[in-house]
């Protein structure tokens, strides 16, 4: 089983869009992050994302090019400031392929519990449409295969 944490792309102001939709460029950061981890081979069996819109955004635009085979899924417990140790419970439980689209600091903690054991240890520095590759190492911990920007995909 992979795991793949991905941050939403880029969003609007609030005063701009209340739910805070992505901008054109985070719907063209998404679309592009999607289109080379297809190329990359990269295979989901299902996308679980939060109920904002941002993340919802974001799961489907990756749904175009990358189909995962369960579809994807609104969650909760998924929101910037949720707490993700239940997550990391629900996480070791899973089987299948799974990407996660989320939100700082949520996806930040979620990391560093995987990795470290620990929540506020920061690993890496989520952009927005960042997407990070975890593998199982044992005892309930979690390695990283490979974190992508969208800059390194540009």
């Amino acid at each position: 089983m992979l795991l793949y944490l991905v941050r939403h792309g880029e969003a609007k102001r609030e005063d701009e869009d209340p739910e805070r939709g992505l901008t054109d460029n985070g719907l063209r950061s998404a679309r592009r992050m999607g289109e080379f981890l297809s190329f990359m081979d990269t295979q989901f069996d299902v996308i679980l994302h939060s109920t904002k819109k941002r993340a919802a955004q974001t799961a489907q635009v990756f749904t175009e090019s990358i189909r995962p085979k369960k579809g994807i899924a609104e969650e909760q417990g998924l929101a910037p400031n949720d707490d993700p140790a239940p997550w990391v419970e629900r996480i070791n439980a899973m089987d299948e392929d799974t990407a996660i689209v989320g939100h700082l600091p949520f996806l930040d903690r979620l990391l560093g519990l995987l990795v470290l054991g620990d929540a506020d240890r920061r690993i890496v520095d989520f952009k927005p449409a960042g997407a990070i590759c975890l593998k199982p190492a044992g005892n309930d911990r979690w390695l990283i295969v490979w974190a992508l920007g969208p800059e390194v995909i540009w």
